[in-house]
């Protein structure tokens, strides 16, 4: 360093000029962060204790170089203190790895100190021995250091025509530390700039002063604790500068990151928070053992790269959107397992409620079909179109002196009625029609049929057993598809209306059902046609007759019957009882893990037995087919005399 710059820089005589105040980290200039955390002095943690030490003075100089680098030159002044250990290693934090220890030049008192090599204590500096300028208990002592470090200039963010350095000089060990320091740091700009052209970065300048190299800035504290960074930062006009070095806007924010151990372990939290959202939403709250092997895989390759931890935050919520997405769009699963044979063949003969409890339509379409079957097999009777009141037919009503009948009872009435009028009554209608009969005059919507609907689902379920589902599933979605376009296809009115009665049922499953009622007058059900008058708010015989007065007719309901059909079977889901249908919700998930888990548990009950007893040991199996269950920093790294 030569005299007349050291004087300079010592004098630190102020000027009164005050300066723009720049925006730091981020929307200021890139920074270049000096590694690393506190050191103690010694050579070994386990000496660390030993060692108790003040340091009266320590004074930086940076100088500015054309290439983008910068030389560093230290003065630090140690006091050993009486009955501790001799400092005998300094190590001396950097702003990065970049250093190259064939130009580190060290010397105390005078004499030379040679050695230097990488720090085994921090992760980013170097050590010097001190050799003869060991410091022995109770005395003092200066060690000069000075070494390049490449790529420390940067570009301003905040102006084109500006660079940008950022720096803290190296710090100690608070433990071992005593007393205060008085820091001078000093940074020597280019030749071609003018003092009044630095501008500083929140940090005021103490001194500012033009030197035959350029304008050389400073910052001073009399007194302040070591044990900690002391950031300084300043803006000056590039020309006279080779390069600098650019960085965008994102490589701020990954340099920044890369650096910011907080800001890592914040965003670790918060990704292990949402990733753990992620996963139990996608499985359904099973495989807690493969979320804790994957988060614990996740930190490991975060802390190999910080670029893929940043990325992943965005990618987790996008994740979480798309999840979340896609399980408001799945339809609720109500049908219980089902016990299936591959290959085994379709299962045929099934009704459409049935088929439709198997394709999993909505319950309360499965409900609507079983009403507007029995509408049509004319065990039914319907009283008022909206909302829907219907009442048994005369001859499936069961005798008021047997109110107590049991459900042997039932089924034998509901079976000879049947056969004495030729209609076929299945098992699962007995229990609508007994709930009907109860209800009299109440609309369907307020009738709760979850009990006979939960039996007519697992009736659906049990006659599988053998099949195979998925061909099955596909067989009864071809007679849907069939029956519609077969009955679209008719041009004939009557006729039409002849196809659409055959295959009633089958049609209103269709996706489209709409198209095949339209076909150019209102579709009246059999049920309906051949009443000579309107009853509350029925429908009359003749398409255009007038309604009650106050009352919604068939016609005002819809347009047409596939309108009506929709309404009234939307408006039955009141009448299901989730809770009394077991219906199972969605549990959030698209993949079961509990195999995972179930496989965890017995390892770590095997693994506590075998503690317990000295040894352990079994096995099993078994198996069964579901249908469905329902800115860049340049702040120096600590270091210190050892």
């Amino acid at each position: 360093m030569r005299p007349d710059k050291r004087r300079l820089w010592l004098k630190c005589y102020k000027t009164g000029r005050t300066m723009k105040q720049l925006q730091s980290v981020f929307v200021a200039a890139a920074l270049a962060v000096l590694c690393g955390g506190s050191v103690v002095l010694s050579g070994r943690a386990a000496a660390a204790q030993d060692y108790r030490f003040g340091v009266p003075k320590l004074q930086m100089l940076v100088s500015v170089r054309p290439d983008a680098s910068v030389h560093i030159a230290y003065d630090i002044t140690f006091r050993n203190h009486p009955g501790a250990h001799a400092i005998d290693v300094v190590d001396i934090g950097t702003p990065h790895k970049g250093y190259d220890l064939g130009n580190i030049q060290a010397s105390s008192g005078g004499r030379p100190l040679g050695g230097a090599a990488h720090s085994t204590y921090i992760d980013c500096g170097f050590e010097i021995p001190m050799g003869a300028g060991t410091i022995q208990p109770g005395r003092e002592g200066t060690l000069h250091v000075e070494f390049d470090m490449p790529e420390m200039v940067f570009q301003d963010t905040t102006n084109a025509e500006l660079a940008s350095l950022r720096i803290t000089p190296t710090w100690f060990d608070g433990s071992s530390l005593q007393g205060n320091t008085h820091i001078q740091v000093a940074v020597q700009l280019p030749r071609s700039v003018k003092p009044e052209e630095a501008l500083h970065q929140g940090l005021k300048f103490t001194s500012k002063a033009a030197t035959d190299d350029g304008a050389l800035v400073g910052w001073d504290w009399p007194a302040d604790r070591l044990d900690g960074p002391h950031l300084v930062a300043v803006s000056f006009p590039k020309r006279g500068l080779d390069r600098v070095v650019v960085l965008s806007k994102l490589d701020l924010l990954l340099k920044w990151f890369r650096e910011s151990k907080g800001a890592r372990v914040t965003v670790a939290i918060v990704f292990l928070v949402a990733f753990g959202l992620l996963f139990f939403r996608f499985t359904g709250g099973t495989g807690i053992s493969v979320w804790v092997v994957l988060s614990a895989v996740a930190c490991f390759v975060f802390y190999l790269s910080p670029g893929l931890h940043l990325l992943s935050m965005p990618t987790v919520f996008v994740l979480i959107g798309f999840n979340e997405w896609s399980l408001a769009r799945r339809k609720v699963h109500y049908m219980p397992p089902v016990a299936q044979v591959e290959g085994g063949g379709i299962k045929r003969g099934l009704t459409a409620p049935e088929a439709a409890a198997l394709l999993e339509l909505p319950v309360a379409k499965v409900l609507g079909l079983v009403v507007f079957g029995m509408l049509k097999k004319g065990m039914l009777r319907q009283q008022q179109a909206d909302p829907l009141i219907v009442e048994v037919d005369q001859d499936f009503l069961i005798p008021t002196e047997t109110p107590s009948a049991t459900v042997a009872d039932r089924y034998r009435f509901y079976r000879n009625v049947g056969q004495k009028k030729g209609t076929v009554v299945h098992k699962y209608e007995h229990g609508f029609l007994y709930l009907i009969q109860h209800n009299p005059g109440k609309p369907l919507q307020q009738i709760n049929f979850s009990v006979p609907l939960r039996k007519l689902i697992e009736r659906a379920a049990a006659r599988m057993k053998g099949f195979d589902l998925s061909d099955t599933q596909d067989y009864y979605r071809s007679i849907v598809r069939r029956a519609c376009d077969q009955a679209s296809a008719v041009g004939d009115l009557a006729q039409r209306e002849k196809a659409i009665d055959r295959n009633f049922e089958w049609i209103l499953m269709g996706e489209d059902h709409g198209r095949v009622f339209d076909y150019g007058r209102p579709y009246r059900p059999i049920w309906i046609r051949g009443l000579g008058a309107p009853s509350s708010g029925g429908v009359p015989a003749g398409g255009g007759a007038p309604s009650i007065p106050g009352q919604t007719s068939f016609g005002d309901v819809a347009a047409s019957f596939s309108g009506w059909a929709e309404n009234t079977m939307g408006s039955m889901a009141t009448s299901i009882s989730p809770g009394s249908l077991n219906v199972a919700r969605p549990a959030g998930g698209f993949l079961n893990l509990s195999g995972a888990d179930k496989v965890t548990g017995e390892f770590f009950q095997a693994l506590g037995e075998a503690a317990a007893s000295g040894g352990g040991g079994g096995g099993g199996g078994g198996g069964c087919a579901c249908a469905c269950a329902g800115c860049a920093c340049a702040c120096a790294c600590a270091g210190g005399g050892r």
